[in-house]
């Protein structure tokens, strides 16, 4: 089995509201191979999977401590993770997302909001519901991990010759791909 990918649509996804793609029958074609599992790759898969995924005890502590100096804990940074991510929750919500009863949640908003990460605000139409919301400090700890994982990275990626460079950014590229691709189709696999 082989897959079929224009040149002209290669990295951009089709969508009908881009008249600047060609038509089906305008695209000159060319053949890709078929996935490594099609193809017998289990282990060549599995190999990339230990590479991509190998994070020994030692690496995860020293993260965990890196991440914004310490000063937050895991659990404060799953609620930051589960408040941008939703937006703001009454807190019933956020203590079932977050697996804990509503007295604990209480107290880890409480804890959080004296630090000035999140805040409680009264509903507009129903003054009984109190949400919890981000503040601009508790949204500025993503950007502030996010700025020093890239600059990690970049660090790593300068140590990397320019053929080695290319051929980590065409197999990044082919991920994405086939992330789009698994996800257009609902695949799980």
């Amino acid at each position: 089995m082989a897959l079929t990918f224009s040149d002209e649509s290669a990295g951009r996804a089709e969508h009908p509201d881009h008249p600047e793609q060609p038509g089906r029958a305008e695209r000159r074609e060319r053949t890709h191979p078929a996935p490594a599992h099609d193809r017998g790759g289990r282990q060549l898969v599995a190999d990339v999977l230990d590479e991509l995924t190998g994070w020994s005890a030692r690496d995860r502590v020293g993260e965990f401590r890196s991440w914004h100096r310490g000063a937050l804990s895991l659990v404060h940074l799953n609620v930051l993770t589960v408040l941008e991510a939703e937006g703001p929750l009454p807190m019933s919500r956020l203590a079932e997302e977050l697996d804990v009863s509503d007295a604990s949640a209480t107290g880890i908003v409480d804890r959080m909001e004296r630090r000035g990460l999140v805040e409680r605000r009264h509903g507009i139409d129903d003054r009984r519901i109190v949400a919890v919301h981000l503040t601009e400090q508790g949204s500025a700890v993503f950007r502030d991990i996010e700025e020093r994982r890239r600059e990690r990275l970049a660090r790593l990626l300068e140590e990397l010759t320019e053929d080695e460079l290319a051929g980590f950014l065409a197999g990044v590229r082919a991920l994405h791909a086939a992330h789009a691709r698994v996800s257009r189709h609902g695949s799980d696999r």
